[in-house]
């Protein structure tokens, strides 16, 4: 096929790796590859040829254990994953979200180069947004990393590499052994004009049918954005490395026809929004309401990722419950205003608590974010995260987990460890220790001021005292906890949903353990 400017087409892989965790991670979610649709999607509406391979949904029962790296692995194996490599692929595009995914995503692309040595591999998402000079420099396997939003720079990949690097903006390639990087390339404004995602060619119903999701389980769930970006500056979030501080929003009459359409397509009855931060805007929030109210769509929907306060007031609860979201998390962080003022967080936590106090009142299940181990936290920080959290508690919020910190690459904070010789180099021992996030027996190492094991411990209590406390201020819930993980799982916090999901995994690992030996000494 020959498209505009003589440009020659050609086939693009498009390739989502297994889902990696550590060995005891109480946390690793199983959700379409969202980012990866929005790309087909892009360049089938130009005219290229797509293979995707969802190496998750196409395996998605299927759990290893593996010893280099020390990890858990969900998905399909390497030598399944380049059994589907056509052979007529021009290019293989990986996408790398997490750095703490790395080390066998790397190990991936050394044994595809090994099977297709002809075919050049790029590779995009948030790792390689922020690592890209580190990425080509230790793996040679590697020709191009994409940074940033990418429904535009995989059509020009696809139209000039690797021919023609110079002429694609955002990316970071090596040529003659040089390291080049081109211009900048400037943000998606219009973001509702961007094709919606491919789901047509990827595994959705593994993921429908088991009600897998970020969040709660809470039926046939089905992720969707509705925005782009972040206008705000956490020095612990690598968001503004990969999307600006450029917030964008899309029409609340696409969204809810997308929603439409997923329930008539797909059968959905829960839509996640996986956006960065979901309500900045409260008209936005407001108009979105009222039109899922005049659609009068049964569908169940909720904001698993993570978002703000200010708008949240009683009148939006209020919308949102009538409108049937089921789930709510607010991004506290911490409970100490000296951390919150470090990693640059402008939330009030008095003015969240209110907001929590009117969402509650509406009848929505809340969690809230919470972390410890940042490099300047000191234990008076530590015990007003852990009084803030036992508010919590009292408030009826229903979830509010303790996150070890974890500096990624792309993060202010980050840049201040690598400066103050924290993290000496980007080795594979960094890359391991990036998976303490959501591991209970890990803890982080970065913190000035506290040992990693005494972190562990405020972490145990913490967990401890506001779940124990959750259950003996409301023993409904006890119940509830019962009769979902025990009899229905469909979930209602992702207390409950974690125990449904590590008791899975458990008898997916003894089943994987009769399968193959992986592939550990590749």
């Amino acid at each position: 096929m020959i498209l505009e400017n003589n440009v020659v087409s050609q086939h693009i892989t498009l390739l989502r790796t297994p889902v990696v965790s550590s060995l005891h991670s109480f946390s690793a979610p199983k959700t379409p590859p969202i980012a990866l649709a929005y790309l087909a999607a892009a360049l089938i509406d130009q005219g290229f040829d797509v293979t995707p391979i969802d190496a998750l949904g196409e395996a998605i029962d299927q759990v290893r254990l593996y010893e280099n790296p020390e990890c858990q692995v969900r998905g399909l194996s390497i030598e399944e994953i380049i059994e589907r490599i056509p052979e007529k692929t021009g290019v293989i595009a990986v996408s790398c979200m997490f750095s703490q995914e790395w080390l066998f995503v790397r190990k991936i692309i050394e044994n595809i180069k090994i099977a297709y040595p002809d075919i050049p591999i790029v590779i995009g998402g948030e790792h390689a947004t922020a690592a890209p000079e580190h990425i080509l420099e230790t793996c040679p396997e590697v020709e191009l990393c994409a940074l940033g939003e990418g429904e535009e720079t995989i059509v020009d990949i696809a139209k000039y590499f690797p021919q023609s690097p110079k002429k694609i903006s955002g990316v970071v390639y090596r040529r003659d052994g040089q390291i080049c990087r081109t211009q900048p390339r400037i943000r998606i404004r219009d973001v509702s004009e961007i094709p919606r995602p491919a789901w047509h060619l990827f595994p959705l119903e593994p993921y429908l049918e088991r009600k897998y999701g970020q969040g709660i389980s809470a039926g046939r769930c089905i992720p969707i954005l509705a925005t782009r970006g972040c206008p705000f500056e956490c020095t612990f979030c690598s968001n503004k490395k990969m999307w600006t501080q450029r917030y964008y929003t899309r029409n609340p009459q696409d969204v809810i026809d997308e929603i439409e359409g997923y329930v008539k397509s797909y059968n959905v009855d829960h839509i996640e929004f996986f956006d960065s931060t979901a309500i900045v805007k409260k008209d936005w929030v407001l108009a979105f309401g009222r039109l899922l109210q005049e659609r009068n769509l049964k569908i169940i929907w909720s904001l698993p990722s993570g978002t703000r306060s200010e708008a949240l007031d009683e009148q939006v609860t209020a919308l949102l419950a009538k409108t049937n979201c089921r789930y709510l998390v607010y991004a506290a962080e911490s409970g100490s205003p000296d951390m919150l003022k470090y990693i640059k967080k402008k939330v009030q936590l008095d003015k969240m608590i209110t907001s929590m106090k009117s969402a509650k009142t509406n009848g929505l299940n809340l969690r809230c974010n919470l972390m410890l181990g940042l490099p300047k936290e000191k234990r008076k920080d530590v015990w007003k995260t852990l009084f803030f959290q036992i508010k919590l508690a009292f408030v009826g919020v229903d979830d509010a987990p303790l996150y070890m910190f974890s500096p990624y690459p792309g993060t202010a904070i980050y840049e201040y460890l690598r400066e103050a010789g924290r993290i000496p180099k980007m080795d594979d021992n960094y890359y391991r220790s990036l998976l303490c996030q959501m591991d209970l027996t890990e803890t982080s190492s970065y913190c000035e001021n506290i040992s990693p094991k005494e972190l562990g411990f405020y972490r145990l209590l913490g967990m401890c005292v506001f779940y124990g406390l959750s259950y003996i201020l409301r023993p409904k819930r006890i119940w509830r906890s019962i009769r979902n993980i025990a009899f229905t799982q469909k979930t209602e916090t992702v207390f409950e949903q974690r125990i449904v999901e590590m008791l899975r995994t458990r008898q997916q690992i003894k089943l994987g353990s009769q399968l193959p030996s992986p592939e550990s000494s590749s």
